[in-house]
Formats: structure tokens, C-alpha cells, sequence
């Protein structure tokens, strides 16, 4: 999946592990991501400058991204962080200007319209709250075996509009938006969890929206 993302983008790649908590948290996972790269064969790929410590030179570099990539951790630190420092802004314009966004696990689940926050809790079970709406009617579900837990699907119901499609998305796999199409990739099949039917590897269905970017 990395592999063709990287072949898509048509220049650096750039890490920011905003979903981690600042310094070692966020040095470790955002190194991580670089070697990762690197070993696909990346030939310009950096770990941004945490944003919440210099949102101006984490900006300058961020800006320089043809695939941006948000590794996992916290959804409502990660989504909080993007808000706060102006990155969710390098990311609308990324891919205004036809580049990539890559998230992985919480960076996946911000992208959406909405997504659960499952580290906050109200009495009725997790919050579910707007996501930065890249691709607006959709909530993904990370690291989906085949049934999620039972509050937070809860949680979507209640929260969340019927339109808005529910992909369980399991481990080592994805969903690549591109354009108005949804593709599985990966190891397996992507649960459309609302319908009780799933995206086989390989096949692709229409949505109406005009953006690009990969959740696994």
C-alpha cells in the first residue's frame, strides 16, 4: 500500500506524528515513519518538527509534503493538534494541489467527517465528533477483526448520520479515496460496517467527493 502511495506522490515525503504526545512519543513514532520510507525507496522523506513546539518551522517543512503522512496514536490529540497548530490547513491545500495524505490508524480516523475519540467518554460511551472532513461522509473503524466493540458502535449510531459510511478497515490493510472512488488494498477485505457487506481487495465504489487520500 506504502509502496503506491509513494509512486503517486511526485515528490517529499513528509512524517508527523501529532497523534503522540510531544518529545520522545513524538520523535520516536515520527523516525519510525521516515525509516519506513526510506526503505520503500524514498529518496526525500523528513520527520517534521513537532508543531505544538515550533508550528513555524514544522509549517515550513510541512509545506514541502507531496505525501503527508499521520502515523497512529491518539485521535483526539491528533485531531486537537492538527486544529490548533494550522497543519489541518497544509492538509486542505495538499490536496487542493493534487498531493497525498496517508493515516494510519488515528490519522486515518481524523480524516474522515467523523470519527470516535475513544479516550473521552461521556456516560452513553465514547465521544463521536466531526473529523477534519477531508472526506466528509465517511468514519473509519481502525483495526477491524470482523466485529467492533459494541460501545462504540453504539456511540456511531447515536451520533452519527445514516448516510455516512462505516468502514472497518482491519490490520495491514486500507482504503485508497481517489478521486470519487473507494479501492480496498492491502491484506483484506474493508467491512462497509452499516451495511453489513464489505469492500472486496481490489474493487472500488463511487462517492461523490473530490479528494485523494489513504486510511489503514
Amino acid at each position: 500500500m506504502d509502496a503506491d502511495l509513494l509512486a503517486r506522490a511526485d515528490g517529499p515525503v513528509v512524517v508527523t506524528a501529532l497523534a503522540g504526545t510531544p518529545g520522545r512519543d513524538y520523535r520516536t513514532a515520527s523516525e519510525n515513519g521516515v525509516r519506513h520510507f526510506r526503505a520503500l525507496g524514498a529518496a526525500d522523506v523528513v520527520a517534521a518538527p513537532d508543531a505544538r513546539e515550533d508550528r513555524g518551522a514544522a509549517l515550513a517543512v510541512l509545506r514541502r509534503a507531496r505525501l503527508l503522512v499521520l502515523p497512529g496514536g491518539s485521535p483526539t490529540r491528533l485531531l486537537e493538534a492538527l486544529r490548533s497548530t494550522g497543519v489541518d490547513d497544509v492538509v486542505t491545500a495538499l490536496l487542493a494541489d493534487g498531493g497525498v495524505v496517508s493515516g494510519s490508524s488515528a490519522g486515518a480516523m481524523v480524516l474522515g467527517g467523523w470519527t470516535v475519540l475513544p479516550d473521552r467518554h461521556r456516560a452513553a460511551g465514547p465521544v463521536v465528533e466531526r473529523g477534519l472532513g477531508v472526506v466528509e461522509d465517511v468514519l473509519v473503524l481502525p483495526h477491524w477483526s470482523g466485529r467492533g466493540r459494541a460501545d462504540w458502535l453504539a456511540a456511531v449510531d447515536a451520533a452519527v448520520p445514516d448516510d455516512v459510511e462505516v468502514l472497518g478497515i482491519p490490520e495491514q490493510s486500507g482504503v485508497l479515496v481517489e478521486g470519487a472512488t473507494l479501492t480496498a488494498v492491502g491484506a483484506a477485505a474493508t467491512a462497509l460496517v452499516r451495511r453489513g457487506a464489505t469492500l472486496d481487495l481490489g474493487s472500488s465504489r463511487s462517492r461523490q467527493e473530490e479528494r485523494s487520500w489513504s486510511t489503514r
